[in-house]
């Protein structure tokens, strides 16, 4: 169960969008894992869990509609469909970056052939066999990335040479600096309380995973014990990255997405890099195929059977998911082209988060730590963040607004989005009908309404104390 969960955010997407992160910010990438990770996963496991086990509830769009109406499950369900596309972009760019670093295949081309392999993957049925494998993929990739690890970390600069933002994680950050890399407003507002909350509290997937535990008790371990893990798998990612310009001839100019194939390809022998490479693409694939069958089912599913065409045979509804798979794939491959004008795909990632991912967020967190929220407040809150968000970032990049780096935009996008919404469905909700109390007191946070034993919070609180500690000692040692 730790394995699934740890192995549904840990893959290739990951390793080398915080690859080009840690090439460009330098130790500011641990910032991801250390305030963007583990609170997250903390407090996923302590509050939000025993929200889900005590409601029944099977997936996020049945508790939005449970907790509000059908027309906010509706709009949700657009937000969602916007974010799988983004992501399946990604994906692809991905993948087509590697083609081009080891077989100096043209992005184009790549692209290409790379949608047609997926489109097949799809369409016969292999996001199951994905699914399947998916641990075993990650048994693979860390395989295949320990050598480069090893091989790396002897050359790191001495630590009487490690000086500015790239070396020290928070005594460089300014409070607020628009015109720095990133700043203390933006990672510790807009990555810590906002983007990571907003990820691993409501992820369709992680949530998914840890539900299928076999009780309250133990599915609340299981983000805080895939938190230990998610630690050794950041010195497994960024480390290499930090020594990378030991071994890679920066005198031409590449992307930094290209930092950890191009490691591969001037660390590794023939066999490495065949086992590498092979892993590295087929948790792209996976990831890529996992996202596009989300994709079709959202569509058909939560937007097309039930609000466009609610009667028709079981042949249209069988037809629908496989146009839609191919709408999907057709869309990702014209995304993928937006990832172009960035300086590392992760900075694309936060700004389709800060846009799709933060508004949902703030309608969920009211809906289970308050009882004012109302449907109406909660499509305000949808509407509100999501257009803030856009404005800010469209003003970003028409240079009305000055961010050197797009990272911290995003941050500072998402603090922003988070407050619109909040503000929104808060304005909205005084005049809107509220849920009778007895509907919500299976809907809402209520501390100490589950039946967990002494013993068995006594262990979570201690591992959740010691994670942090971890965190703090990390923290320290990079500052």
């Amino acid at each position: 169960m730790i394995s699934a969960f740890l192995s549904a955010n840990c893959g290739a997407l990951e390793i080398v969008g915080l690859s080009a992160v840690a090439a460009q910010y330098g130790v500011q990438a641990f910032h991801f894992y250390l305030i963007g990770a583990i609170p997250g996963m903390i407090v996923f496991g302590g509050a939000m869990i025993p929200v889900y086990m005590r409601s029944n509830i099977q997936s996020l769009p049945e508790y939005l509609e449970r907790r509000y109406d059908a027309r906010v499950r509706l709009i949700n369900s657009w937000l969602i469909l916007a974010k799988l596309v983004c992501v399946a972009g990604v994906g692809l760019y991905a993948m087509a970056k590697v083609l081009d670093v080891v077989f100096g295949w043209h992005f184009t081309s790549g692209a290409l052939v790379i949608a047609i392999v997926v489109l097949i993957y799809v369409l016969l049925g292999g996001l199951r066999a994905a699914i399947y494998n998916e641990v075993l993929q990650l048994a693979v990739v860390v395989l295949g990335l320990a050598p480069l690890l090893f091989r790396t970390a002897g050359k790191l600069p001495d630590a009487s040479i490690r000086v500015g933002s790239h070396w020290h994680m928070w005594t460089s950050l300014r409070p607020v600096s628009p015109n720095g890399s990133i700043d203390l407003f933006g990672v510790i507002l807009g990555l810590g309380c906002v983007l990571s909350f907003s990820y691993w509290c409501t992820d369709f997937v992680q949530v998914q995973r840890a539900l299928t535990a076999r009780s309250s008790e133990a599915a609340r371990l299981v983000p805080v014990l895939a938190g230990f893990g998610k630690l050794a798998f950041a010195c497994l990612v960024v480390v290499p990255a930090l020594a990378a310009p030991a071994f890679l001839d920066n005198t031409r100019s590449v992307s930094f997405d290209e930092t950890l194939p191009r490691l591969m390809v001037a660390c590794y022998g023939p066999a490495l890099l065949s086992l590498g490479l092979t892993a590295l693409l087929a948790s792209l694939m996976s990831g890529l195929a996992a996202n596009v069958s989300a994709f079709s089912a959202v569509w058909t599913e939560e937007i097309y059977r039930t609000s466009i065409r609610r009667t028709a045979s079981e042949k249209h509804y069988v037809l629908v998911p496989r146009i839609s798979i191919v709408a999907g794939i057709g869309l990702s491959m014209a995304v993928s082209y937006l990832c172009l004008n960035f300086k590392n795909l992760m900075e694309f990632v936060q700004m389709v988060f800060s846009i799709f991912g933060v508004p949902f967020f703030v309608v969920f967190l009211i809906g289970i730590f308050t009882r004012w929220a109302t449907s109406t407040g909660a499509l305000a809150g949808l509407l509100c963040g999501t257009a803030t968000a856009s404005v800010f970032h469209l003003l970003v990049a028409t240079r009305w607004l000055v961010f050197v780096s797009s990272m911290n935009a995003s941050f500072h996008a998402a603090v922003y989005a988070f407050f619109a919404s909040l503000a929104g469905a808060s304005l909205f909700s005084k005049k809107a009908k509220r849920m009778s109390a007895d509907k919500l007191d299976l809907l809402v946070y209520v501390p100490g309404a589950g039946r967990e034993s002494r013993q068995s919070s006594i262990r979570w609180w201690a591992l959740a104390c010691l994670l942090l500690a971890l965190c703090a000692i990390f923290n320290y040692l990079w500052r």
